[in-house]
């Protein structure tokens, strides 16, 4: 999952998005006010909980509604989640509502492939007015889907690739970028805002920081970019970390392409962490919610204690577990490793033992 950002700097990059979405559309300017209005309404809701009742709300939060996919990704971060017994989609459709009866306002949907469940435009349709920002492949958008995106207004579509032809091939399989490229033309065709995502490697690193591809992102018509730094969780994958020059290169070109070209990009999680070196987002109430309903800290650490099958939101935002991680001093302190909670899984493990937190992934 890409997890845009928390708090004030969420707002501030979703406000960016929507103010590029294309100026001079009559139903582009009603969608992107009703957007507008749901955000300050959901601040309000936020707002008023933590100061009536001192309940945390995220902005955001991330849901996997089914970690299968129609592609087999090196290095992909849900290689060894479960694909059995997964949530219904009804159970996923009745905690979205809750959530946003609670004041969350942004949903990173991903998995998995979220374009495998079809129902999932019903429920975006159903919660107009608040974000959806969908994590895919591409590959199952088709003119009809790209259409029925178009008309809602609060989807924002993040598709994969890796740079070039011959590194996204290398990474998503033979014919994928091509794929790639017919969705953004149909997502563009549709007047369907969207961006593109990439998992940042050794092996492309020098591409996605080009000015070249960023210029070709946007003739293609993607709003935002969101780079993710790949995190290794599984023995025997084949991507390979940048070293250090590598990384501080990178993120010094992304930051002149903030400064010079017309997109919204996001570096992940370099631009989740505070001055301290703190995650912030899990440090403001995010969290991820795997396709068997399991709510864990993030994408990237498998343990959870709750259920959405079994606890209500407002459970889940007073969960030992989560709270425990919240207060320590140090697990959510940035490291060599990009995500905290990797970096620190010995006392993620630590915390889900005390708190009764267990395992979210099978071995293998």
């Amino acid at each position: 999952m890409t997890d845009p950002g928390s708090g004030a700097s969420l707002t501030a990059i979703l406000t960016r998005i929507m103010k590029m979405w294309g100026p001079g559309m009559v139903r582009t300017l009603w969608k992107t006010r009703g957007l507008q209005a749901g955000m300050i309404r959901a601040r309000r809701r936020r707002q008023r909980l933590l100061l009536d009742e001192g309940i945390l709300v995220p902005v955001g939060i991330g849901i996997s509604p089914t970690m299968n996919c129609n592609l087999s990704c090196e290095g992909c971060y849900s290689k060894n989640h479960p694909r059995e017994d997964e949530a219904a989609i009804e159970t996923f459709d009745s905690f979205i509502a809750s959530a946003v009866g609670m004041g969350v306002f942004l949903f990173v949907v991903t998995g998995g492939e979220p374009f495998l469940l079809p129902r999932l435009i019903d429920i975006y349709r159903k919660n107009r007015g608040v974000f959806f920002l969908a994590v895919t492949n591409g590959t199952l958008i088709d003119e009809d889907t790209a259409a029925r995106l178009g008309s809602l207004g609060n989807v924002f579509p993040v598709v994969s690739i890796e740079g070039s032809q011959a590194e996204t091939d290398a990474r998503r399989g033979e014919g994928v970028y091509r794929k790639v490229l017919d969705c953004m033309q149909r997502l563009k065709k549709a007047g369907v805002p969207f961006g593109f995502s990439s998992v940042v490697t050794k092996s492309n690193i020098s591409t996605l920081g080009s000015s070249e591809f960023i210029r070709d992102m946007i003739t293609r018509g993607c709003k935002a970019g969101f780079f993710n730094d790949y995190i290794p969780l599984h023995a025997g994958e084949m991507c390979e970390l940048p070293d250090n020059e590598e990384s501080g290169l990178f993120r010094k070109r992304i930051a002149a392409l903030k400064r010079d070209e017309p997109i919204v990009l996001i570096h992940l999680p370099h631009d989740e962490y505070d001055r301290d070196g703190r995650c912030l987002a899990v440090d403001r109430g995010a969290f991820h919610v795997n396709s068997q309903g399991y709510v864990e800290p993030c994408p990237f650490a498998h343990y959870a204690r709750e259920n959405i099958r079994d606890h209500s939101f407002r459970d889940i935002l007073s969960s030992p577990f989560l709270e425990a991680i919240r207060s320590h001093p140090t697990a959510l302190q940035k490291g060599a490793i990009g995500c905290s909670l990797v970096n620190n899984y010995t006392i993620l493990q630590e915390i889900a033992g005390k708190t009764g937190a267990k395992p979210t992934e099978e071995s293998g």
